[in-house]
């Protein structure tokens, strides 16, 4: 998959089929709709894209109520080339520019740029000034600039309702990150940068490594958690159990993400961690002491071990 992180300016293709939206998460109903784009691409002898965002067009309007992201831009780029069979990724900040220009000249510049011959879209998508190109829209225009257009027959399902980003946001919110797979079609994750700690995990024979995420990136619910863990980029995983919350045994003033690798002394601790949740073990809890707490963490490193090692 060819990745675009500016528009073109220039004519750089000649036959090609697009789809556009925000794609958080890029979830099994984003991966239905970029099967659907590649597999009529490929009939009509195109190549296929996308174009999304690296956050949310509704920050751009309304930042007073912008949900976390699921995917941040690098996370995104990463799950299209992972689940999707698409050509070609443009991913761009979203701009004034952008939000002003009508559906007409929209599609127009796509004409212009890649030879669009072919839209699809959601089944309700709406792209341009004011959300002005509905679908019906967009196959109006198609007639007179020359592409098809049409969106998909209905939303991918999960428990009787729409796979959604709001969805799926709620799932991990709620600290739900088993179901995370039924939504997403992977595990979710989460990367950080490792930071200093207060040293108290190694007092009592746990030993953490703490992390600093993103203020945009989207968190579980306080809690422990079993989870994998891949160091700098490196291509195994670790088995982890991990902390977010205010450890009030503590007195912890602040949210802190922290992590215990499982049956393995770190010696130097990584730059970079990406996380993958597995299962939610407990909710956070205030113990009488660190003697309390330490019995406590062998039980939740015992069954995090028990899980991670026979989950697949």
């Amino acid at each position: 998959m060819q990745v675009h992180r500016v528009l073109p300016t220039t004519k750089i293709l000649d036959g090609l089929a697009l789809t556009v939206g925000t794609f958080d998460g890029v979830h099994r109903g984003h991966q239905l709709l970029a099967q659907t784009l590649h597999t009529e691409a490929k009939q009509r002898g195109l190549q296929s894209a996308a174009l999304t965002f690296e956050d949310m067009p509704i920050c751009f309007f309304r930042p007073d109520i912008c949900p976390k992201l699921l995917s941040l831009a690098d996370e995104k780029i990463e799950a299209f080339a992972s689940q999707t069979p698409l050509d070609h990724l443009f991913i761009v900040p979203f701009t004034r520019e952008l939000a002003d220009t009508p559906a007409r000249d929209f599609l127009a510049y796509w004409v212009k740029m890649v030879g669009l011959k072919l839209f699809i879209g959601g089944p309700d998508f709406a792209l341009g000034r004011g959300r002005e190109g509905t679908i019906s829209q967009i196959a109006e225009l198609g007639r007179e600039l020359g592409f098809d257009a049409h969106a998909l027959d209905g939303k991918l399902l999960e428990s009787g309702a729409p796979i959604s980003s709001t969805r799926s946001r709620g799932v991990i919110e709620a600290g739900q990150v088993e179901l995370s797979r039924a939504f997403l079609g992977r595990q979710y994750r989460m990367s950080g940068q490792v930071v200093s700690g207060d040293q108290i995990g190694r007092t009592i024979g746990a030993p953490t490594i703490n992390l600093h995420v993103h203020e945009r990136k989207c968190t579980p619910k306080n809690g422990v958690y079993a989870v994998r863990a891949r160091f700098d980029n490196d291509s195994g995983w670790k088995n982890a159990a991990l902390n977010i919350g205010m450890r009030p045994t503590v007195g912890g003033l602040k949210r802190q993400i922290e992590f215990h690798v499982l049956g393995e002394t770190i010696e130097t601790p990584p730059a970079q961690v990406e996380l993958e949740f597995v299962a939610r073990l407990r909710d956070e809890q205030r113990f009488s002491g660190l003697e309390e707490l330490r019995d406590q963490l062998t039980r939740d490193f015992q069954h995090a071990q028990s899980i991670l090692t026979t989950e697949t």
